[in-house]
């Protein structure tokens, strides 16, 4: 009789460290040891670190799973914004500088991961709020006199209504050999619109931009 006993109580013993617990459902996940079916709260805890969330997060997978992945891997994948585009060679004469300021339209995109460029406007509309990093540039392969001041603005639409006003600015007198560029870091909402124009004070016509497509260009990269 002791030795039933004993063996049943292993046996206990066996099923019960390796079994699963089901809180809220009868049917566990069989990945898990623990499947809460419902809302989980935990009374009592350790504070990390003001350092924890850079090394690593604990996330759930579409299981509802619970996992610790790196913080890198977690960035890795978000789905951020990201466009580069140019001014094709044929296309490269054809901007017209006015008194003032002209919209630039760069006709070839590279690539736009969310589809926020719209060449056919010259508009970037900006999907998700975040902070972004923004590069443009322009050079002229015309002569351009000693007394024009000629130069490149990034300017932003508010939501997208209203007017754009200068966020960014570079320019030059004369100095056709010099490149125009711009280089910040801005913080933008969902459905600001970001536009490029060549700027001037005084009219001078047609003029070539270089054909190189890496010398007239922009890029938008979404940093957070």
């Amino acid at each position: 009789m002791p030795k039933i006993l004993l063996f049943f109580s292993l046996l206990l013993t066996c099923f019960i460290a390796h079994s699963q617990v089901g809180i809220g459902t009868t049917d566990p996940h069989p990945d898990v040891m623990l499947d809460v079916n419902g809302g989980l709260r935990i009374r009592n805890y350790n504070d990390g670190s003001d350092n924890a969330a850079k090394d690593s997060l604990v996330v759930l997978d579409g299981r509802g799973v619970v996992h610790r992945i790196a913080t890198s891997t977690l960035l890795a994948n978000m789905d951020k914004s990201l466009v580069k585009a140019n001014i094709s060679s044929s296309a490269s004469s054809l901007l017209s500088i006015t008194i003032g300021e002209s919209l630039i339209k760069f006709d070839n995109t590279e690539f736009d991961i969310k589809g926020e460029y719209n060449s056919s406007s010259g508009y970037i509309t900006i999907e998700n709020s975040g902070i972004y990093r923004i590069t443009s540039q322009i050079l002229s392969s015309s002569t351009i006199s000693g007394l024009v001041l000629f130069g490149l603005r990034l300017k932003i639409r508010k939501g997208g209504v209203g007017s754009f006003n200068t966020a960014a600015e570079t320019n030059y007198t004369g100095l056709s050999a010099v490149p125009r560029t711009i280089s910040t870091i801005l913080e933008l909402e969902a459905g600001d619109q970001i536009a490029f124009y060549s700027y001037n004070d005084l009219s001078i016509g047609v003029i070539n931009l270089s054909a190189n497509a890496y010398d007239n260009y922009f890029t938008i990269e979404q940093v957070r």
